[in-house]
């Protein structure tokens, strides 16, 4: 996992790297980004088609209107006319907010809900879930204000599904969805503590669910094939027939074969590394994994964790620390 583009600090893709959007360009693939983008520079990643924070929009209606999405992937395949295209949609949708715009909740589950101030977004009707009705995972704390974000998460994961189902919808009336493959993927676990920026499975356990369009495609099955998301840009340039052509050898490999049939995966394993989330928060990590182990190794274990601000500041992480600073004081320790 690479640290995001960060351009106060200088932080960006060498000149030399080839992007996946650089090769399908060359190649004269319509290229097109809506929603997030945390790349750069754009020499490096070009896209012929783009309405991101990058381009000064705002994210909130790039990332979060669906409707506004909805209609800028219309415009984005009438464009594309009949020429080949990849178009790559990052929903800021279910990221957290409340450091940004608390206005609208931790979550920004109540922007475009249609309450006063809060704008409405057309094509979305939220849907509320209580507290007391939510799942916490094993690594959140069980107390109420991480059941309130929670459920306010999931306000935001139902914006999302939204979100998606209009994107298939603007596929299936322009005849396109019968020939196009689909790739839905999180770059991330969930925003709580132990739930993101580390490699343990609360972090880097992710859904990958890919769609093809072709008849001999396998249908609603999983897979217990160990794969990762560096398989992505072999899969998705092996799709145009690009792979062996393009003259770049990517770590990964093309998950294209496994659409088709499901064979025994010879030495299964899987290598990852986490070092950074922003370039001020270094907190190297490597880890292999097969199907039975998995080792992890902490760099730099004496430094202290950086924990990212919008979830420093969220009402779950602050009341875990003042349980936290609780039991210190009850216990005596300084430590």
């Amino acid at each position: 996992m690479y640290g995001l583009h960060h351009g106060i600090h200088h932080f960006s893709s060498l000149d030399n790297v080839e992007s996946l959007t650089a090769i399908l360009s060359r190649n004269q693939i319509y290229t097109g980004i809506i929603g997030k983008k945390h790349v750069g520079p754009e020499n490096v990643y070009p896209f012929d088609y783009a309405h991101t924070e990058q381009t000064h929009e705002s994210i909130l209606q790039v990332g979060r209107n669906v409707t506004k999405i909805k209609l800028l992937t219309r415009e984005f395949l009438k464009e594309a006319k009949k020429k080949q295209f990849f178009l790559y949609i990052g929903f800021h949708d279910p990221h957290r907010c409340g450091h940004t715009h608390p206005e609208y909740g931790s979550f920004c589950e109540k922007f475009g809900d249609g309450d006063e101030g809060h704008g409405l977004i057309p094509d979305w009707t939220p849907v509320i879930y209580r507290p007391e009705d939510v799942f916490v995972p094993y690594y959140v704390q069980d107390t109420p204000a991480a059941r309130e974000d929670i459920a306010a998460q999931y306000t935001t994961i139902s914006r999302l599904d939204t979100g998606v189902g209009l994107v298939l919808e603007e596929l299936r009336v322009t005849d396109l969805l019968k020939d196009t493959l689909i790739v839905y993927t999180p770059d991330n676990g969930i925003p709580f503590a132990a739930g993101r920026t580390n490699i343990y499975d609360s972090g880097s356990a992710v859904p990958l669910l890919i769609s093809s369009p072709r008849k001999s495609a396998r249908r609603n099955e999983v897979t217990n094939y160990l794969t990762s998301l560096v398989d992505l840009a072999p899969t998705i340039l092996d799709w145009y027939g690009l792979l062996n052509s393009c003259g770049v050898k990517f770590p990964g490999k093309s998950l294209l074969p496994l659409l088709q049939k499901e064979k025994p995966q010879s030495n299964p394993k899987i290598f990852y590394s986490h070092s950074l989330h922003e370039v001020t928060m270094y907190y190297p990590m490597r880890a292999i994994r097969t199907k039975r182990y998995k080792l992890i190794h902490n760099l730099n274990f004496n430094s202290p964790f950086p924990i990212d601000q919008d979830l420093y500041v969220s009402p779950s992480f602050q009341d875990f620390l003042i349980e936290l600073n609780k039991d210190k004081l009850s216990s005596g320790t300084d430590h």
